[in-house]
């Protein structure tokens, strides 16, 4: 393991938290929002929540060209038109509801998106791989935002809540050589793990993880100036630390330089962004600080997240307590 990965950030970090995070804390319910968004919302968790439906359905035999709707739905103009608007035309007092809505029209919804746009446009209906793939970003997505909006689906909500372990081999295997279709070209995810074990103890709570993760490798992606990203998962204690890189363009890094300088933690604070709205890192470090049961500020200077620039890469991290 190489030890810059050790040297990023505080190796003595402490969970204040009496209790298991059981991954409440950061939800809504759908009378929260406008009626326009409501009804998007509502429309965009049916057609995700099929998806995965339909592949339980079908079990150990399944049948790959009945997705091919929910692929053509996905990659339509009219989708990726939905999912952008959400939250466009409306306005919220609270910044927990711009937080949600830029989650959703993340997290796997764009990579979602993505995968259905390379088997649609290059029909690779034929490709096993492809076609998991499709299905597992929607499971993914669909309990996100039954995390994030509490009363989408209750019934469903409450399996989500029941005692269920999830080994890191989960998010190993999930990740490892996962590709995001952009224009610039194809990006993949390489992920090094040096830790055996288990990182969440129900599908609550593998839902807070995801929408940090989703977040950290969704912005690494927009930046990457290379066709690789690299998530690291190591053990520091009882604890893990999540760390996202990637290379950085000449005129990414003179914008840091300008607007962050030497102090990259300020990125966590919400408000600094290039092209995006600044809040998905903020969301992560509140997430990731209720998980400890800190405070966002106290995470963030202590190193519970953070981010630094070392020569052109770029290094984000995290850190989430293992299942004793």
């Amino acid at each position: 393991m190489d030890k810059l990965y050790i040297d990023l950030a505080p190796n003595n970090l402490s969970n204040m938290h009496p209790s298991r995070y059981d991954g409440t804390g950061f939800s809504v319910t759908m009378r929260d929002f406008s009626l326009a968004d409501a009804a998007i919302l509502k429309t965009l968790y049916e057609h995700i929540k099929t998806v995965y439906d339909l592949w339980l359905y079908m079990k150990d035999a399944p049948q790959y060209a009945l997705f091919k709707p929910s692929i053509e739905l996905f990659s339509s103009l009219e989708m990726v038109a939905s999912v952008r608007d959400l939250g466009a035309n409306s306005e919220y007092a609270e910044d927990s509801m711009q937080k949600i809505l830029h989650d959703i029209r993340g997290g796997a919804t764009t990579a979602m998106i993505s995968c259905a746009e390379r088997i649609s446009y290059m029909n690779q209906y034929h490709d096993v791989e492809l076609m998991r793939r499709f299905v597992f970003l929607a499971r993914d997505q669909a309990k996100m935002m039954r995390s994030a909006i509490e009363d989408i689906d209750p019934f469903t909500r409450a399996a989500d809540e029941r005692f269920r372990i999830h080994s890191v081999y989960d998010y190993v295997k999930k990740w490892n050589n996962f590709e995001y279709h952009t224009p610039k070209g194809t990006i993949m995810v390489k992920v090094q793990c040096y830790f055996e074990g288990n990182v969440t103890t129900c599908c609550l709570e593998a839902s807070a993880l995801d929408r940090v993760v989703y977040n950290y490798i969704n912005n690494a992606m927009r930046f990457a100036a290379s066709d690789v990203i690299t998530l690291t998962i190591l053990p520091i204690g009882n604890v893990l630390r999540w760390v996202i890189e990637n290379d950085v363009e000449p005129h990414n890094l003179h914008w840091l330089e300008q607007n962050i300088g030497n102090n990259a933690q300020v990125l966590y604070k919400g408000g600094i962004t290039n092209g995006g709205n600044g809040i998905g890192l903020a969301n992560c470090a509140e997430i990731v600080s209720a998980s400890f049961s800190i405070k966002p500020s106290e995470a963030i200077e202590q190193g519970y997240v953070g981010a630094k620039v070392i020569g052109s890469r770029y290094y984000g991290w995290f850190h989430w307590n293992a299942v004793q």
